[in-house]
């Protein structure tokens, strides 16, 4: 039977012929698997609105702003006989996956920018990163295993995103450096992440499916979403070719294409603002059974302004189904009704902020790096800014409104 993985997003690839290789079985973290956040010595802490599902834990330090509106489905462990276990664990799992032969050492430091891999274990000698779209292909083995080791600190850049396809699995995708990992905001991120003798964090918006381990060293986030890494395939018995939303004015436009379909009766699209609840949008006549390819589409109209998820259930003519991947798509209601603008931008620090409407709209304005910190907060509406004292980089303004939050983007250049 022909099977389906739902990808976030069909982009044009390069693909890199690097041997592949499988596993008997995925490195064994024990009982470091029960927690989706933890480090052996260092604090554990969240800043702003997170949704959390998994434990979290630390064997020696503070654990704080994990209370609500932050979202925690889990436990909280703190300098107990589960951390002690965990954090010798958790050492295991680093040595024996650091220490895993490579079968690729030529790569760049640098990963992504459109291009496929296959399963393999990728080494670097020294620091690495990643950026942009990076494909993970299985090929349909579902032994396939994603090791990167890095031999200094890994980061990665802003709106960073991680595909699997054909069978890859969260759980079998690991993330091992040598010093600390910083992953920037908006990063869409897959696998296991432990950073040995150094901090762990990500930033603002940043999506994580899997988990985030430092052996020494703080772990941080702001504002993220954390799920607990899946290990059963996501597979349908229709093989798609993309799955994709996009923004209608204030609606949301769900595409998907499929290459080829066996008893297939009909798709169901739902939606959920927080990624754990779920609701449905609408369904979908299948073709039954083809081997050309077939468009569908769905509009969400009752779209609720918020950025939401959305995943595709696929139910066949005996009545069994399937969920496949979840995709991610920005507010709509702002995208389209922007009435913000910072000019001069690119500037070098001094900018103004043009808003249309009433002054008193916005009662909040903050300014972020990409690494998630906050460099600046004001508690009204404020038109010029002097960020001159900052380095060149890419900055994010977060305007907040009476019915809506803003979030733009500048650039400070010499």
């Amino acid at each position: 039977m022909k099977t389906l993985l739902i990808q976030f997003i069909v982009t044009t690839v390069t693909v890199l012929s690097f041997p592949a290789v499988n596993f008997a079985q995925t490195p064994s973290l024990n009982s470091a698997a029960n927690y989706v956040l933890f480090t052996t010595t260092g604090a554990v802490g969240n800043t702003g609105i997170s949704q959390i599902t998994g434990n979290i834990g630390t064997n020696a330090g503070a654990i704080t702003g994990f209370e609500p509106p932050t979202t925690l489905t889990g436990s909280i462990d703190s300098g107990n006989v589960a951390t002690v276990q965990c954090a010798a664990d958790l050492q295991a799992a680093y040595d024996e996956i650091f220490n895993m032969a490579p079968t690729s050492t030529g790569h760049a430091p640098a990963f992504g920018s459109g291009e496929t891999l296959f399963a393999g274990v990728y080494a670097i000698a020294a620091a690495g990163s990643v950026a942009g779209d990076l494909t993970l292909d299985a090929q349909w083995d579902p032994n396939a295993i994603f090791i990167f080791q890095f031999g200094g600190a890994f980061t990665t850049g802003a709106s960073t995103t991680i595909h699997l396809i054909n069978g890859a699995l969260t759980c079998n995708v690991f993330w091992i450096a040598e010093g600390a990992i910083s992953m920037a905001a908006l990063t869409d991120m897959k696998g296991t992440l432990i950073a040995n003798n150094g901090a762990i964090s990500m930033g603002a918006g940043g999506i994580l499916e899997g988990r985030m381990f430092s052996t020494a060293g703080a772990a941080s986030v702001y504002e993220v979403s954390i799920s607990v890494p899946s290990c059963s395939s996501p597979l349908l018995p229709v093989e798609l070719l993309s799955f994709t939303a996009s923004c209608d004015k204030q609606n949301v436009i769900l595409k998907w294409n499929t290459a080829t379909e066996i008893n297939n009766l009909y798709f169901t699209v739902e939606r959920s603002n927080e990624g754990i609840n779920w609701q449905e949008v609408g369904t979908v006549a299948g073709t039954g059974n083809s081997t050309s390819q077939q468009t569908y589409s769905l509009t969400d109209v009752q779209a609720d302004n918020k950025a939401s998820f959305y995943r595709l259930k696929q139910t066949d003519v005996n009545g069994n189904y399937k969920y496949g991947n979840i995709i991610f798509v920005k507010d709509c209601a702002n995208e389209g009704a922007n009435n913000s603008t910072i000019y001069p931008n690119p500037s070098n620090g001094k900018f103004d902020l043009l808003f249309k409407g009433a002054a008193g709209q916005a009662y909040s304005i903050e300014i972020f790096n990409l690494q998630g910190q906050k460099l600046y907060e004001s508690t009204g509406f404020q038109s010029k800014f002097d960020l001159s004292n900052q380095a060149p980089g890419v900055y994010i303004m977060r305007v907040q409104q009476n019915s809506k939050t803003q979030n733009l983007k500048f650039v400070i250049e010499r």
